[in-house]
């Protein structure tokens, strides 16, 4: 006898529901904001890759519960111009990261992004509600408003739950796949106009300006922050211009003799022995490395439009690449995909 077909994964994230999401959500002027002209050119250049439509129902039917989304969170900051001869200072965008717990299960001690596994429960559209939930849970991040107006005809119905108008959704990229099997998009959104300072558990490596942030201790040890451009051009990391703000070389938060960046290649056999390239970049924390490093390589690549300097390669010679091609290659070569 055949099984029933598993209308699980349609149910969770209905393309229909999550499109209507999409479309009722108000998006930014990036005209009507404070901004430099590059800062608007480089947020203009993501704002226009939309919301990916990705249909991701047909790779969620044997567990609808691998879908997961994480926040990029950029913010502008004034940092000093590293010429010798200048005393302008310099806007820059930078990104929100964690250092998620040592208590945890899976990547204890690594950098992230908020995010994680997007529930059943999440409101559509459920990429962005989970991603903002997560980040709510982590770090104490409010939700942007206008995502709770999407949500629902009446503010009333959302009381309870913090939320600002600063935080401006951008875009979703196309989903990336996790070594664990989860499917992870990408949720980029712009923080201005912010209210006031951030705190930490016990580190203050972050200078994200304006807005109050705490560390839930079961799940993150630590909030910083980094330039997004410091993807492209490692010698950025630092906003002075020197090492002295990040990690010290040889510690456990960098443990390698490069200054500031290194790589190296896998081959996997899930893959058809395809390479799969880890980066990893010297943060004012633990190293940003493994997909979180992918993801905002990524990002820095479009918003900026261009390559990264050298000796950084995105991609190895022969490299999987990109959601579909990637289930392609589990499925031709008996790997595990989603």
């Amino acid at each position: 006898m055949d099984s029933e077909p598993n209308n699980d994964a349609h149910d969770f994230i209905s393309s229909n529901a999550s499109a209507a999401g999409l479309d009722a959500l108000q998006t930014v002027d990036l005209d009507k904001l404070d901004l430099d002209p590059g800062t608007r050119t480089t947020l203009r250049r993501l704002q226009e890759l939309g919301f990916d439509r990705t249909d991701l129902s047909s790779h969620l039917l044997k567990n609808p519960k691998r879908l997961a989304a994480v926040l990029v969170l950029l913010y502008p900051s004034s940092s000093p111009s590293h010429s010798s001869d200048s005393q302008e200072s310099l806007t820059t965008l930078r990104v929100l990261l964690t250092t998620r717990s040592k208590s945890l299960r899976s990547h204890p001690g690594q950098t992230a992004l908020p995010g994680g596994r997007v529930d059943e429960d999440d409101r559509e559209p459920k990429i962005l509600w989970g991603a903002f939930r997560e980040a709510y849970e982590e770090v104490g991040l409010p939700f942007p408003s206008a995502l709770l107006s999407a949500a629902s005809n009446t503010m009333q119905d959302f009381a309870s739950i913090p939320h600002i108008p600063n935080i401006h959704i951008l875009c979703t990229l196309s989903p990336h796949l996790s070594q664990w099997g989860l499917i992870v998009v990408p949720v980029i959104a712009y923080l201005s106009s912010p209210i006031s300072s951030v705190s930490t558990s016990t580190h203050e490596h972050n200078n994200l300006p304006s807005l109050t942030l705490r560390a839930n201790p079961t799940e993150v040890d630590r909030i910083f922050t980094h330039p997004l451009e410091g993807m492209l051009d490692p010698s950025l990391a630092s906003g002075r211009g020197d090492l002295a703000d990040l990690a010290e070389k040889g510690s456990e938060d960098w443990p390698y003799e490069d200054e500031l960046y290194n790589s190296t290649d896998r081959a996997y056999p899930q893959l058809g022995n395809s390479i799969y390239r880890m980066h990893r970049f010297r943060s004012v924390a633990s190293p940003i490395k493994g997909l979180t490093a992918e993801i905002l390589l990524r990002i820095a690549r479009i918003a900026y439009a261009r390559d990264p300097v050298e000796p950084i390669e995105q991609y190895a010679p022969g490299q999987v690449r990109g959601f579909e091609e990637i289930c392609r290659a589990l499925d031709e070569y008996g790997g595990t995909r989603p």
